[in-house]
């Protein structure tokens, strides 16, 4: 009887454990479902996102890239980083990518430094009372919305979020995650905290065969390129060909009319290459430099194009600094980081001519006769960093000749040996393939470009290339620049000191 009632007990235990066992199994189930949620789906929202910033900072970069080599179109350089987000997701828009300014701050008051804006862009009226998306700062730089039609733009910021579906997570009702706002910002020009401090030495030809057109344009060139640098870090003298002396109204770039021979005044030793002070306050219209830069004449002169001179003199001014110099520099490091680069040294020569050293000849020059007194100097042609020129090595019977180029390429291989950038801009005769280095011998071949290039070229010496366009010639890494026309050269300086504050873009953490 007992074993009766017993069994049917423990088949319905049984049963009732497998049943319990069921439940169970699924609630694991649920649990398994919940676990792969968290780990795959979550997994793959934190990879999507990773994703996501690689894409925000590539697009960045790519505006960024854009507006350096087209500083005054920022409306291509907000299409361009558009067509990068849209390479991955064509549902991205023009709202997110931003135009910025980012500049310097003060660090321990969080406002915009003294003298970046517009020294580093131009952002045009902005509000500065509170930290938003339009304007913030903190310890190491300001960030500044900056529209697409304002004057000039140093950075891009793009800004996206995705939505990513779950694989597992909708089993348990959770059907897609979000990566949250992702920004990226790259700029440009010596951005944010990138300080680049420098001396510029600008050498300008204004013999007569550059127009007067040309010539007012090249000025308004290297007003433009002044425009973007930063006088708390940046220094800036002048200089140019043939020899300057000062007038009655303080101009120190005048040239002496003379057309025929050589007055005792402007004698072979008179005057110089380069004014004599760096300025520190060359974006003020009352600054010396600005007048300089404004006044210096043109006046037709038998000299020639000079080149190894007016380099040498400028290499001399950045290595051997004056009293001036000594005081703007006591300034700067008063304004620079502790952590701050090095100051770099360049000198951006321009000329429209070949080399025709014809300082000290005793000769006829065309349809002009004229004999130096004075012996080489010093301050003249033989202007070597501790070395003197022969100037027997010219061709007998023509001034200039091979020694005006090779005296170039010696002169600015010491230059650069001493740690100076040098970028020559060519332009006019300067940049034809059949103008040659002697333009007086038909049998030398060395072409007045390609010569210019070695001088400027970074590779010990050695131009990169030849090149018989203006196109190939500024984008092909190299220091050497050419115009082609008076709107180019007016481009060409700004196009060149973007170069030299930093040719590669930079990220940025923005300020919150």
């Amino acid at each position: 009887m007992k074993k009766s009632l017993v069994a049917p007990a423990l088949r319905w235990n049984r049963a009732r454990e497998r049943g319990a066992t069921a439940v169970v199994i699924a609630l694991c189930l649920t649990l398994v479902l919940a676990a792969a949620a968290m780990s795959f789906d979550i997994a793959n929202l934190a990879l999507q996102r990773q994703t996501l910033r690689n894409l925000t900072d590539a697009a960045a970069q790519a505006g960024a890239s854009y507006l350096r080599d087209f500083p005054s179109d920022p409306q291509g350089a907000q299409d361009a980083a558009l067509a990068y987000l849209k390479r991955d997701d064509p549902t991205f828009t023009a709202d997110n990518v931003t135009l910025m300014c980012i500049v310097p701050s003060t660090v321990i008051d969080k406002k915009v430094a003294p003298g970046n804006i517009p020294g580093l862009c131009n952002p045009g009226p902005y509000t500065a009372n509170v930290c938003d998306e339009n304007f913030c700062c903190d310890e190491e730089f300001c960030a500044i919305y900056c529209p697409i039609t304002a004057p000039k733009c140093n950075g891009v910021r793009v800004t996206t979020h995705k939505d990513v579906p779950f694989y597992f997570a909708p089993a348990i009702g959770i059907k897609q995650g979000e990566t949250g706002a992702t920004t990226s910002v790259s700029c440009i020009n010596s951005c944010g905290g990138n300080i680049n401090p420098m001396d510029v030495a600008f050498v300008l030809d204004r013999t007569t065969s550059l127009s007067s057109n040309d010539f007012s344009a090249m000025k308004k060139g290297v007003q433009d390129a002044l425009a973007t640098m930063t006088p708390a870090y940046q220094l800036v003298t002048l200089g140019a060909m043939h020899k300057s002396t000062t007038d009655s109204k303080g101009c120190e770039t005048n040239l002496p009319t003379t057309t025929t021979s050589r007055p005792a005044d402007v004698a072979a030793g008179a005057g110089n290459w380069m004014t004599t002070n760096f300025s520190s306050d060359y974006l003020k219209t009352s600054s010396v430099l600005y007048n300089n830069l404004t006044c210096m004449n043109q006046s037709a002169q038998p000299w020639g194009t000079h080149l190894a001179a007016p380099l040498k003199a400028a290499a001399r001014t950045l290595l051997y600094p004056n009293a001036n110099k000594i005081s703007l520099d006591n300034i700067r490091k008063t304004n620079l980081p502790k952590d701050a680069p090095a100051v770099q040294k360049v000198i951006i020569m321009e000329t429209d001519g070949v080399p025709e050293e014809t300082i000290g000849y005793n000769g006829t020059f065309g349809s002009t006769t004229y004999k130096w007194t004075t012996a080489w100097g010093s301050d003249a042609t033989r202007l070597l960093l501790g070395n003197s020129l022969d100037p027997s090595s010219r061709n007998p019977g023509s001034p200039g000749g091979n020694a005006g180029c090779s005296n170039l390429l010696t002169v600015a291989q010491e230059a650069k040996d001493a740690g100076i950038l040098v970028i020559m801009v060519g332009y006019g005769d300067a940049t034809k393939s059949t103008q040659h280095c002697d333009k007086y011998n038909s049998n030398n071949s060395s072409i007045a470009r390609d010569v210019l290039a070695q001088a400027a070229s970074p590779y010990n010496g050695r131009a990169s290339k030849a090149l018989d366009d203006c196109v190939a010639a500024n984008s092909d890494k190299d220091n050497y620049f050419c115009a082609a026309n008076g709107a180019d050269l007016a481009k060409i300086f700004p196009t060149i000191m973007n170069q030299v504050s930093t040719y590669y873009t930079r990220l940025v953490q923005m300020p919150h």
